[in-house]
């Protein structure tokens, strides 16, 4: 039994040809600990595979060169088990200088299939590995994650600290009676296999100020404009039933919109959000939603809009997939600049996008998409439309990478003419590090103009994949295109002047597959004139400072220069400068 808990991540090493012995601890790092460790073993290192933090010997050659030394070093450990070892997972955490490791000489001995056993006259089994504790409300701060609640219950064991922290107390987590526990870091942790979430309620208000100034191309009159909003609104949560949440995301907006002279004002009720949701049902392996929820894709490429839905989804374990049916009731969709996405009332949606992270940080998506849309934006009045597509994105050596590939195919009726799309489409780039604080990227995007390759309507490229601390307008902040008949090359840097504050400059360059005239993301520009390609380039700025659920403050700014498809116009430039501060209070 003692052996039993480290089981559950042999899945990660099939293919380990060497053996580590190795001590486990559920508490967070300790550098005084891990200097104890290493000056005791120097072989030792101390790394972070899930979750938990693991004192490690390594490698042997196999399982009997690791279990004849563990003999010797048994009584030094707190339950030690023998583990295939793969050296290209997990993030070391002491000694920092990996060269400072003194590899043990491995000795000619014939590498033996033979892995740890659980007990006596027991296979061999693999336990659930999931990325979190089964749903339950504890904070994720790592990428894989050991589902502890289907393990305690499943092996009716007691886990303990290996560790000793400095007043000498040990947290012991019992599995009796589904009760939770506190650990020594505060997190509340549910020892049944039916995770229950205690019964509470939270509720936060903020308000919203947004402010945009654009000016846009000019023909025989000057397309200028702005408009600005004031969001007063409250989240609040509910969890009940042991295993469900109710939340909701209401504000009342004042808005006030100008464009080309015309000039709006409005009050009314937005419901942002509004669902119920389930947790830990079959240990999440399907758990479901029911209502308004904001619904997007790790880069908002395929999709990104608040939805009425029904989703079917499990997102903690190494495979996850969502299964969605969605429409939109009514049109009050606020964004930042009323863009004629927003116009989705009476629109119908299917979902289905899974994701399996094969690899420690790096990820395989699978996408299909159904949509039957109905803008009646001005220039389209019903779409539909399917959509196929593959999604790959991960950490190599410190440099992150993405690629989506993308096919649509279906009908696009506009007021002029029906169109057919039978096209293809891919982003590709990566970001690598430059020095501790400036990292840099670059990427190229591409959608065919003779098949008509399309984005998704609820698709918004707008997003913070580059950089957690801020989000952007990854095609440009004012031209802000759909990618259809377009090649797109951009650089991006991106500075963190603090854990809190960042800047990201970007540089985009335009030029069309196929010359033809056509409409972008945005009403301040006039369609192309059809006799050339080159479309312009832009530069944008956007500086952004946020405190999670405390504060946000973001500016930004951006310039397009028109190129040789807006020549017949009298002015093709265009520019683009917005503010947006958040405040949360309770």
């Amino acid at each position: 039994m003692k052996k039993v808990v480290l089981i559950l991540i042999i899945s990660l090493f099939a293919f380990a040809k060497e053996y580590s012995i190795i001590a486990f601890s559920t508490k967070t790092f300790n550098k005084k600990a891990a200097q104890k460790f290493i000056a005791r073993f120097p072989n030792g290192v101390v790394k972070q595979y899930t979750r938990f933090v693991e004192y490690k010997i390594e490698p042997f050659g196999s399982y009997q060169e690791a279990r004849s030394y563990l003999i010797k070093v048994r009584k030094f450990y707190k339950h030690p088990l023998i583990i295939p070892y793969n050296p290209n997972l997990g993030i070391v955490l002491y000694p920092k200088n990996k060269e400072s490791f003194v590899k043990i000489k491995k000795r000619n001995v014939k590498i033996v299939s033979q892995v740890v056993n659980t007990e006596k006259n027991n296979k061999n089994k693999w336990l659930p590995y999931c990325k979190n504790e089964c749903g339950c409300k504890i904070k994720k701060r790592y990428s894989w994650e050991i589902n502890k609640t289907v393990i305690l219950s499943s092996l009716n064991i007691k886990v303990k600290d290996y560790l000793k922290n400095e007043n000498n107390k040990t947290v012991v987590l019992k599995g009796q009676n589904n009760r939770p526990h506190i650990s020594e870091n505060n997190n509340t942790v549910y020892e049944n296999n039916i995770c229950q979430l205690p019964s509470f309620s939270n509720y936060i208000f903020y308000l919203d100020i947004y402010g945009n100034l654009f000016k846009g191309q000019k023909d025989k009159k000057r397309l200028f404009g702005d408009n600005e909003n004031i969001k007063l609104g409250i989240m609040y949560e509910k969890y009940f039933w042991n295993n469900w949440k109710f939340f909701t995301d209401s504000r009342i907006i004042l808005s006030r919109n100008n464009y080309s002279g015309d000039i709006s004002n409005k009050i009314y009720l937005d419901i942002n959000e509004l669902y119920i949701r389930s947790f830990c049902l079959n240990c999440d392996l399907a758990n479901i939603l029911i209502g308004r929820k904001k619904t997007e894709d790790f880069r908002s490429w395929w999709y990104d809009a608040p939805l009425d839905e029904i989703m079917i989804f499990n997102e903690y374990n190494l495979f996850t997939y969502q299964l969605i049916a969605a429409t939109r009731i009514n049109n009050e969709t606020v964004t930042d600049d009323n863009s004629p996405k927003a116009k989705l009332k009476n629109s119908s949606f299917f979902i289905l996008h899974s994701n399996y992270e094969y690899f420690y940080r790096n990820n395989l998506g699978f996408y299909y998409i159904y949509e039957h849309s109905k803008p009646n934006d001005g220039h389209v009045k019903n779409r539909k439309l399917s959509f196929l597509g593959i999604d790959l994105n991960g950490i190599r050596k410190n440099i992150f990478y993405w690629l989506n590939l993308g096919y649509s195919g279906g009908k696009i009726d506009k007021y002029t003419k029906t169109y057919r799309s039978e096209g293809y489409g891919f982003d590709i780039g990566f970001k690598a590090p430059y020095s501790q604080k400036f990292s840099y990227a670059a990427s190229y995007a591409f959608g065919s103009g003779s098949n008509y390759f399309t984005q998704p309507y609820i698709a918004t490229n707008y997003s913070d994949y580059l950089n957690k601390n801020i989000s952007f307008r990854y095609y440009g902040e004012v031209l802000n295109p759909i990618l259809e008949n377009l090649h797109i090359v951009s650089l991006y840097g991106i500075y963190d002047m603090n854990p809190r504050e960042s800047i990201l400059a970007s540089v985009h360059n335009y030029r069309q597959d196929v010359k033809k005239k056509s409409y972008f993301n945005t009403r301040y520009f006039y369609p192309t004139s059809g006799k050339s390609k080159d479309i312009g380039k832009e530069i944008d700025f956007v500086y952004q400072y946020y405190i999670e659920k405390q504060k946000k403050l973001k500016i930004g700014a951006g310039y397009f220069f028109g190129g040789d498809a807006f020549d017949y116009l009298k002015e093709k430039n265009a520019y683009r400068i917005f503010l947006n501060y958040r405040y949360y209070w309770k």
